[in-house]
């Protein structure tokens, strides 16, 4: 089937990770894309005991009846996580990839998932990845792969604005999980705690297989909450703190964008041709940018770089566009 501009592709996209599909949604619905969406059957749920197995195979013969109805009805079918290609690999309907992070820097080379990732990235009509670093777990088996920056929507984003009269806030916005850099994580946790701790309040998540080890460090942690309390959270921190991993995920994308600013423990390198507005860069000097920024003589942030550096390198805009321009290609093909 060829369509043209009047009547663009129809895609279904299955899955959301980090809110990215519904960004990318909104901004297709406003320009009149026909763009859907179908989540995955259960998320976060165990499945134990017999009954629990039950409910989860007549749980996802029940999906997939619906995604095989659904993609039948759509020119384009539009796979969020290579994780997901565990069920949705029974569909017969040609697919885009949109890899996720641990889907192939981590699920990928796990034996009992190995087959099916490598498969997916074979199979699919065109695959991109989020971040710089993937590259190297992505090409080799998929050499036309594409970068695919995580798209923000700035509009999302409420202005930073730590409340006046509160005590100082140093927010760790990342998970506790070894991906992400854990023993920096940890290392820059305890000094920011003895560097800033008699003076600020130190936070972070209830996040990750290292939560107690980042409770020992003296961070407070807070319950995981809903996307919009979470941005909350980051627009009144007076300084937020991102991963040591060396990237920057959808967190620290979102704490630029609404202009705070970002401290990490480890340089960024792999951003070009224009590197992040980000302060930091090892530990020792995330620790003292940390101390700067809470000086009570500090002149203040510039809360437009980080935004404009997003719109840039991250906007939604050029997200949509790109990936609607993919859509028409492959109908033509």
């Amino acid at each position: 089937m060829t369509r043209d501009d009047e009547h663009p592709p129809t895609a279904l996209h299955v899955n959301d990770c980090a809110f990215t599909t519904h960004r990318l949604l909104r901004r297709a619905h406003e320009l009149g894309l026909p763009w859907s969406y179908q989540p995955v059957a259960a998320k976060g749920r165990t499945w134990e005991g017999l009954s629990g197995k039950t409910q989860k195979a007549v749980l996802g013969a029940r999906w997939l009846a619906v995604l095989a109805a659904r993609a039948s009805r759509n020119d384009i079918l539009h796979i969020h996580s290579g994780s997901v290609l565990r069920h949705s690999r029974y569909v017969p309907k040609k697919y885009v990839l949109q890899l996720h992070g641990s889907d192939v820097r981590t699920l990928q080379y796990d034996p009992a998932w190995t087959s099916i990732i490598r498969r997916g990235l074979h199979e699919a009509q065109y695959v991109y990845y989020p971040t710089p670093e993937l590259a190297e777990h992505t090409l080799p088996h998929r050499p036309d792969a594409e970068y695919m920056a995580i798209p923000i929507d700035l509009r999302e984003l409420p202005p930073w604005a730590p409340p006046e009269g509160q005590r100082p806030l140093v927010l760790f916005a990342s998970r506790w999980d070894p991906v992400k850099g854990l023993d920096t994580q940890l290392e820059l946790a305890r000094d920011v705690v003895r560097a800033v701790g008699d003076r600020a309040d130190v936070v972070g998540l209830e996040w990750g297989a290292a939560t107690d080890q980042a409770r020992q460090a003296g961070l407070t942690l807070r319950p995981r909450v809903d996307l919009q309390t979470y941005l909350g959270w980051l627009s009144s921190a007076d300084v937020v703190v991102g991963q040591a991993s060396g990237i920057l995920a959808t967190s620290e994308l979102e704490t630029l964008g609404m202009g705070a600013p970002l401290v990490l423990p480890v340089p960024v390198p792999l951003y070009k041709p224009v590197p992040p507005p980000v302060l930091g860069g090892d530990v020792s000097s995330a620790v003292d940018a940390i101390e700067t920024l809470l000086a009570p003589d500090h002149p203040g942030h510039d809360t437009s770089v980080g935004p404009a550096w997003i719109e840039e390198y991250h906007g939604i805009n050029q997200a949509v566009d790109r990936i609607a321009a993919l859509y028409q290609r492959l109908v033509r093909d």
